[in-house]
């Protein structure tokens, strides 16, 4: 049985739990065909870790999981699924957090006054800036993934005393479905990480 901790970063419908994650996982990761990116690599040289080659095809989406990185077969609230870098050494013994990569959808057209993933990445911030009194927005930028809209924000908080970057994506399908993809590692890590969420998030294929 999992037991799970969840330190939320609240995003309201899309991601409802995003940075902390008490977890002992025993499902693999699931095999899928090989791919090789052919996006710039996002990160300086301090990024160590590197993408590997395995498609996970899931109902709605694909993404490309480094090899160690483990699906949980539970997810918590209504994300759509959930992945942990299972070979990851456990720091802090007391939440047991592992990095983890969170996946919700959304539907832009219930929202108004949105019209874009551009101003839906606003509400966000909004909703996030009244749900966590630490956190800061250190970096964003507009991209285009897979043929997609998408916005990417690089954020810092502090939860439970304990300090957090996570990098959300938001991205937009013609029909006005948005996908949230919401990356989480302990600050201090994330020079490691950096690069490999980058990669991640850029080849997510929404529709499949």
């Amino acid at each position: 049985m999992n037991s799970k901790i969840i330190i939320t970063i609240v995003i309201v419908v899309l991601v409802a739990a995003a940075v902390a994650t008490h977890y002992y996982l025993n499902r693999p990761q699931e095999e899928g065909t090989p791919l090789v990116l052919d996006e710039e690599v996002t990160g300086g040289p301090e990024a160590t870790k590197v993408l590997g080659e395995t498609l996970l095809a899931k109902e709605g989406f694909e993404i490309i999981l480094p090899p160690g990185w483990q699906e949980d077969a539970e997810p918590p609230y209504s994300i759509l699924f959930m992945a942990v870098d299972g070979q990851e050494e456990i720091s802090n013994q007391e939440i047991n957090f592992r990095t983890n990569l969170t996946i919700k959808n959304d539907d832009l057209g219930i929202y108004q006054g949105l019209n874009n993933v551009q101003e839906y990445a606003v509400s966000i911030k909004e909703s996030l800036t009244q749900a966590i009194p630490i956190i800061e927005f250190t970096e964003e930028k507009e991209e285009t993934i897979n043929g997609n809209a998408a916005y990417f924000i690089e954020i810092e908080s502090t939860q439970e005393e304990i300090d957090f970057k996570t990098l959300l994506v938001f991205v937009e399908e013609a029909d006005g479905t948005i996908w949230g993809l919401s990356f989480n590692a302990y600050q201090n890590a994330w020079s490691a990480y950096r690069n490999l969420f980058y990669q991640m998030a850029r080849s997510f294929k929404p529709g499949e």
